[in-house]
């Protein structure tokens, strides 16, 4: 349900509010859900909601990771792709791209 709740929230709601939410929720100690399953889950239930786009993916696990005890950085950043500005979000844990890691050299993080 969380993916779909998301993908609502960032239509309907102010992106600072939707991007705040991970880090405030009731964390679960000692969970047996690793990162790496919960993204995997995400990625699931994305590829059958139309229109999910990476940053849904991304505050969806971040959401959950914190939820299930595990620290997490949600990145945006920006790049050219075909002579455009693109934008791309990924999930970072312990320093590592667990989410939508991005090819070297071509997206900057904001922040």
């Amino acid at each position: 349900m969380v993916v779909p709740v998301v993908r609502l929230a960032l239509a309907v709601l102010p992106f600072r509010f939707v991007y705040r939410v991970p880090g405030h929720t009731t964390r679960r100690a000692g969970s047996a859900l690793s990162p790496e399953r919960i993204v995997r889950a995400v990625q699931e239930v994305a590829q059958r909601l139309p229109g999910t786009t990476c940053l849904t993916e991304v505050l969806a696990a971040a959401y959950l990771c914190s939820r299930y005890g595990h620290e997490t950085t949600p990145r945006l950043g920006v790049g050219r792709s075909g002579g455009r500005i693109a934008a791309h979000a990924w999930l970072e844990c312990d320093g590592r791209a667990i989410l939508g890691e991005p090819e070297p050299g071509t997206f900057v993080a904001l922040g």
